[in-house]
Formats: structure tokens, C-alpha cells, sequence
């Protein structure tokens, strides 16, 4: 009786570990997606600043809000652009640091998972044959 509740706590910790490792895979692939999106964002603006970079003095430049298009000065824009690209950097900066401390984690987490079967097998071949009546008290295995 004491082994077979011993077996069932070993399988709910194994599944609590399971569920963690499935948890941080969910976490650095909802991470990864928003990296993309940031990326995506960075290369834009990184294209917008060259095209502002090209542009004369007194060239006029425009921005869109919602359906107008409204005229900016162009250190202006340049200004904002700058400032959207220093922002989205930041933010990829802190994914990164985000994503190697869940990166570690997961490594912990599947090192748990991994090593943990192993421990619960030998656990259960120890335990179980002594309540198995057609295998006497030599167990599964006779050595």
C-alpha cells in the first residue's frame, strides 16, 4: 500500500514537472514572437531613418494620423524616428535577457524531467516486487 502511494506521489511530481518544462516552452515561444514582431518594427524604422537621411532641408515630410496626413518638420521626424528605434532596441534588449533567463529554466526543468524517469524506475522496481506475490522475494530481477 505504502508503495503504490509512494509511486502515485512520484507520478504527480513528474507531471508537475512536466507541466513547468511545458509552461516555459509556451513562455520563450510567446517571447520569441513578440522578438519578431519588435525586429520587424526595428527594420522599418531603420529604413524610414535612411530615407529621412536623404532627404534635403527643406524637403517636406508628412505623417500619417489616422486618416490625414499632416506636415512635420523634418528634425522633427527625425527626432521621433530616433527616438522609436532607441525604444524598440531597449525592448529587444530586455527579450533577450528575458529569453536566456527562461532559456535557463527550461534547461533545468527538462534536466529534472529527464533525469527524474529514471529515478522513479528504480524506485519501482525496488518497491513494487515485494507485493507481487508470482515473483516471491527474489523480485524482477534475480541477481
Amino acid at each position: 500500500m505504502g508503495s503504490s502511494t509512494a509511486i502515485r506521489e512520484l507520478q504527480r511530481d513528474l507531471e508537475n514537472k512536466a507541466n513547468d518544462l511545458s509552461k516555459h516552452q509556451k513562455d520563450i515561444a510567446k517571447n520569441h514572437q513578440v522578438r519578431k514582431k519588435y525586429t520587424i518594427q526595428l527594420g522599418e524604422n531603420e529604413l524610414v531613418l535612411k530615407e529621412l537621411d536623404l532627404l534635403n532641408d527643406d524637403a517636406n515630410v508628412y505623417k500619417l494620423i489616422g486618416p490625414v496626413l499632416v506636415k512635420q518638420d523634418l528634425a522633427e521626424a527625425n527626432a521621433n524616428v530616433r527616438k522609436r528605434i532607441d525604444y524598440i532596441s531597449a525592448e529587444l534588449k530586455r527579450l533577450d535577457g528575458t529569453l536566456q533567463d527562461l532559456e535557463e529554466k527550461q534547461n533545468s526543468e527538462k534536466d529534472a524531467v529527464c533525469g527524474f524517469p529514471f529515478s522513479c524506475l528504480i524506485q519501482f522496481i525496488i518497491e513494487v516486487p515485494c507485493h507481487m506475490p508470482q515473483y516471491g522475494t527474489r523480485g524482477l530481477f534475480s541477481l
